[in-house]
């Protein structure tokens, strides 16, 4: 092995062993409580005027619901407001799709440019029956 590579060894196992770990936890991150948000994807923008179609893969029992806010802020059982959306999700191949109904009115969400949260959980009552929603990732997006 040539000197200068031995040399700097050290540095790429541990460069590449840093990457793994950022990807893992990445991974794991964008997965919680077995939900993973499909669409719209973080840091997304949707056309003012239109609406999306939000998808999320959900692992486990239970109804799923959908929630859209303005705030990421979580209550006590980490799940946001539903100021914006609460609506329950239908199974389509294996995703959880929720298609927001649209309301022409200047005072809709949809309406509204600017940043909106959404999140989606599961209602699955097993031993904690004080907190029942299994809640996913909070995810950001733009209307724009």
């Amino acid at each position: 092995m040539h000197a200068s590579i031995r040399r700097h060894l050290p540095i790429l196992l541990a460069a590449a062993a840093l990457t793994a770990l950022l990807a893992a936890a990445t991974t794991l991150a964008a997965t919680k409580n077995g939900i993973k948000p499909l669409s719209p994807k973080a840091g997304s923008s949707i056309p003012a005027g239109k609406s999306p179609t939000m998808r999320a893969r959900v692992k486990g029992k239970g109804t799923v619901w959908f929630h859209v806010c303005k705030s990421k802020k979580r209550d006590r059982e980490g799940v946001i407001c539903h100021d914006e959306l609460i609506q329950q999700a239908k199974k389509r191949k294996g995703v959880y799709v929720v298609k927001p109904r649209f309301f022409d009115f200047p005072e809709f969400w949809l309406n509204n440019p600017g940043r909106y949260f959404w999140q989606a959980f599961r209602i699955q009552c097993e031993g904690d029956l004080n907190d029942c929603k299994q809640e996913g990732p909070v995810t950001r997006f733009r209307v724009r």
